[in-house]
């Protein structure tokens, strides 16, 4: 169901978002699929969150889990058959934190715990796209194990890498030791540290790296209050710094970020999204966004969207909330003109061993590409997953095609159980009415749908892997081609 909020009025009428019903249809193939799933981890930030991407209009390339401790690459064609399969195992102490693929490579790296040593270290394999044939695995990055895990970020097209060891003294994080490679290759582009000397109290940091290569490092300072980001080329050691308070004391009340999501686009330019609570009451307070544009060297702010009472309530109302909570920064996306919609979903666990997941109502806010307000609106959805589940096929898959977001979701509507695609104008906000993908979802509390593995093809094309709702079927890997 969808609700549309003009800038000035909120209003949550049914119908108020401005559905239109389109002709709908589609065409479907699959093919058997084998999948072991994750049994530990992170359910609220999964360390690969995206496990398929495309390579073309036709193939596509998935990470797959398939025993304990066994994983494939696989590169899948038009027939949803494997083209080539590149089997690997991991050691007791090893696990996986990245997948990424470029244009001609795949990239897969591992953390690995030496308790002998007592280090940890990073290492990378790459494979050729179109054989599967390894062509190099390294060791990028080796750090005592008793240090902070090690990290690292892969840029949007796949092709740079930089990997980063935390340095902490007084369990403060001081500095970072970087090291940038070519993806594709593996070959070391520059090392550098990050020095953080003369930053006020605790210090929160994020490293994302462009198609370029160069880094952009984003800290959270001053108690949760001061946003800065600074960039690093690999060209000089020249460091461009922008901050700014989004935090502070306002009418004797204290204010700071409780959550920050961030999307660095490759025109030179950082997005940050905060969300910003009264500390005295832990009430949402407002969302802010910032975008850090290195091209002019210059900051531009949008309006801030404060949570008013009566905002916050009528959402409440809607979605049979008592109050405005749990909510999370979950996307910032960025149209090729420059409008930006950013995204927030309520998630959480109901508390106690072993209690379901809920996914709830997505948040949607709308810029333009000056960062004026365009629209606001809510899309309310109710989605439970077991504990062994978590997040992985609740929650959303969302994609922008020019001016047009399409969002995918699990849900059951009107007593059906299915994929559904709705489909956005970035520029008003108009919606199709959610579409059923035709799959025939299992509506139990077993494996239904796996999210990680949804891919966009083309915009009418998806694919994904599902348990369909007869009794005696598996997993299926589907093509999903709708109009």
């Amino acid at each position: 169901m969808n609700y549309h909020f003009p800038r000035l009025l909120f209003l949550i009428v049914a119908g108020i978002f401005f559905c239109k019903t389109d002709s709908f249809s589609q065409k479907i193939k699959s093919a058997s699929f084998t999948y072991a799933p994750e049994t530990a981890g992170n359910y609220y930030n999964q360390q690969i969150p995206r496990k398929s991407y495309p390579v073309n209009a036709t193939d596509f390339v998935i990470l797959s889990r398939k025993s304990n401790q066994t994983y494939a690459v696989e590169r899948y064609g038009a027939d949803l058959k494997t083209r080539w399969s590149a089997p690997f195992s991991l050691l007791g102490s090893e696990s996986l934190v990245a997948f990424a693929v470029s244009a001609k490579t795949a990239l897969v790296v591992t953390h690995r715990i030496d308790p002998e040593q007592g280090s940890q270290a990073l290492y990378g394999t790459i494979l050729d796209l179109t054989t599967g044939k390894e062509l190099q695995q390294k060791k990028l990055q080796e750090a005592p194990s008793k240090s902070r895990r090690l990290t690292l970020s892969v840029s949007e097209d796949g092709s740079k890498l930089v990997t980063y060891h935390s340095i902490t003294r007084d369990e403060q994080l001081r500095s970072m030791l970087a090291v940038v490679y070519d993806a594709t290759t593996l070959n070391k582009i520059k090392e550098r540290p990050y020095d953080f000397g003369g930053t006020n109290g605790q210090v929160t940091a994020q490293v994302h790296i462009d198609n370029r290569g160069d880094q952009y490092v984003s800290l959270l300072t001053d108690n949760n209050m001061r946003l800065s980001v600074r960039r690093y080329n690999n060209q000089d050691n020249e460091i461009k710094v922008m901050e700014v308070m989004v935090g502070g004391v306002f009418d004797g009340e204290k204010r700071y970020v409780l959550d920050a999501h961030y999307q660095l686009a490759q025109d030179s330019s950082l997005y940050a999204a905060v969300l910003v609570a009264e500390e005295k009451s832990g009430d949402y307070r407002s969302l802010k966004l910032v975008k850090f544009d290195y091209a002019i060297n210059n900051m531009r702010f949008a309006e801030e969207f404060v949570f008013t009472p009566e905002f916050s309530q009528r959402v409440a109302k809607a979605s049979g909330a008592n109050r405005l909570e749990d909510i999370y920064l979950s996307d910032i996306l960025v149209s090729t003109e420059g409008q930006a919609l950013v995204l927030a979903e309520k998630k959480y666990e109901e508390g106690g061993e072993n209690s379901p997941y809920h996914a709830k109502e997505l948040l949607l806010f709308s810029y333009d590409e000056y960062l004026n307000p365009t629209w606001n609106s809510v899309i309310l959805k109710n989605q439970v997953a077991p504990a062994t589940e978590g997040f992985a096929g609740i929650s959303y898959s969302a994609r922008l095609f020019g001016n047009r977001l399409q969002l995918l979701t699990l849900e059951t509507l009107n007593g059906k159980t299915d994929l559904y695609n709705r489909s956005i104008h970035l520029l008003t906000g108009t919606s199709d009415t959610p579409k059923p993908m035709g799959l025939n979802v299992a509506n139990d509390m077993g494996a239904a749908y796996v999210k990680d593995f949804t891919t966009w093809l083309e915009e009418n094309s998806i694919i994904a892997v599902n348990r369909p709702s007869k009794a005696s079927a598996g997993l299926r890997l589907s093509r999903i081609t709708f109009k």
